[in-house]
This record gives C-alpha cells, structure tokens and sequence, in this order.
C-alpha cells in the first residue's frame, strides 16, 4: 500500500485567499486568549510570528517579516482549524 493513496490536497490560492488567512492567524492567536501553543523549538515559527508586518490593506509585507515562507506555510495549517472549545497544539514530537 502507497502512503500516497491515503493523502489528499486542496489547493490554496494565495491570491484569493491571503488577506482571509492573515485575519484568521490573527484571530487564532491573539482573541480568547488565543488557541494555539507553540512549542518552543520551533523558534523561527515564533520568530515569524512576532515580526508579521501588515501594510494597513491586510496585505503581508514579505520583505519585513521574518521567514515569510514558514509563516505562509503555518497560515495555510491554520486554514481548516476555527477557534472553540480546542486548542490546537505544535509540539516537539513528529
């Protein structure tokens, strides 16, 4: 049995769906007293997240923020997760 056949993708597109993203890491982060916990190994993620520039348009502005690839990465994660009674937790373990 293939490792493939049990996988699926859905296609994110940047172009429609960035600024929806962005109020979303925010929201996840940063209401309720947030729902997700980051481990601290994971210190470029953190690093990422506490230099997110947005240019007032809830446009990211790459070249001011830190590991902007990890952190489109850690948006697209953050897609099919909404905030409730979870908390959605990255820990060292893979």
């Amino acid at each position: 049995m293939s490792v493939i056949q049990d996988k699926f993708l859905i296609p994110v597109h940047f172009s429609n769906e960035h600024k929806n993203m962005l109020a979303h890491w925010k929201q996840m982060l940063e209401y309720n007293d947030g729902v997700v916990a980051i481990h601290p190994r994971f210190n470029k993620l953190i690093t990422a997240l506490g230099t997110v520039v947005e240019n007032g348009e809830g446009i990211l502005d790459k070249e001011a923020t830190s590991h902007d690839d990890l952190f489109g990465a850690f948006r697209m994660s953050l897609q099919f997760w909404h905030s409730g009674p979870s908390v959605l937790i990255l820990t060292s373990k893979v």
